[in-house]
């Protein structure tokens, strides 16, 4: 299968302190430019995001809010799964419990993990908990971001397997194996990157622009293979 996509995460993979690395945004531009996809894969709010990069255009789609919210060009935005009941977010407020909301997730610190989900099984809701490192997000059930990679890419007709996906955290899995070839980074989850087709060695994001432009010249040479058979 031809590789047409870069689908990334974005904290700890391509970003510091929610700060996007130059360098990568360079290489996101040159593979744009050569034809690649690039799609961001976040737990972050699309309002979070527009604080941190100027331009969300630089992108070619982004799924966020872990998959339930897909930005699509022309600025359309499609929520993938269902608000959060007004009744959850009230319980969680009265245990003073900090949260962030978006216009599906509900973000908190994951030493609230128990608390929340004895809200959600007192409330009897369809949501789910999702860890990424320190944080927790609370989901509607089926949203991830390998199904919002999917939603993506149906609107450029390709298929979620012509992508090469890298993430760093525990809610990278589902963006991974969805992929036709997953990259788990050195500097992130080592339990993730176990699981990964591909672990890229480095400390920083800054590892992960010499990645695409390697893959890059990989996609465009005539004489390298384009396909690669998954190790699991």
């Amino acid at each position: 299968m031809e590789f047409r996509v870069f689908a990334l995460d974005y904290d700890g993979t391509i970003a510091e302190a929610g700060v996007l690395d130059s360098d990568v945004g360079a290489a996101i531009a040159e593979a744009r430019g050569l034809g690649i996809i690039v799609v961001l894969a976040t737990g972050r709010v699309v309002s979070d995001l527009k604080q941190h990069i100027q331009n969300l255009s630089m992108f070619d789609a982004i799924v966020a809010e872990n998959g339930a919210v897909v930005g699509l060009p022309g600025g359309r935005l499609r929520l993938i799964g269902r608000r959060a009941p007004a009744a959850f977010l009230e319980a969680l407020t009265d245990l003073e419990i900090p949260f962030h909301c978006g216009q599906c997730i509900v973000d908190a610190d994951a030493d609230f993990a128990p608390q929340i989900l004895g809200v959600i099984r007192a409330l009897e809701l369809p949501l789910v908990l999702v860890f990424n490192q320190d944080r927790v997000m609370v989901l509607p059930q089926g949203i991830s971001k390998g199904n919002g990679l999917r939603e993506a890419l149906g609107e450029f007709k390709i298929l979620p397997r012509q992508a090469i996906g890298i993430g760093n955290a525990e809610n990278d899995y589902d963006l991974l194996s969805t992929c036709g070839w997953g990259v788990a980074v050195e500097w992130g989850s080592v339990a993730l990157q176990e699981e990964a087709d591909e672990v890229l060695e480095g400390a920083t994001p800054g590892a992960v622009a010499a990645y695409l432009r390697r893959k890059m010249r990989d996609m465009q040479s005539p004489d390298m293979p384009r396909s690669i058979a998954r190790k699991r």
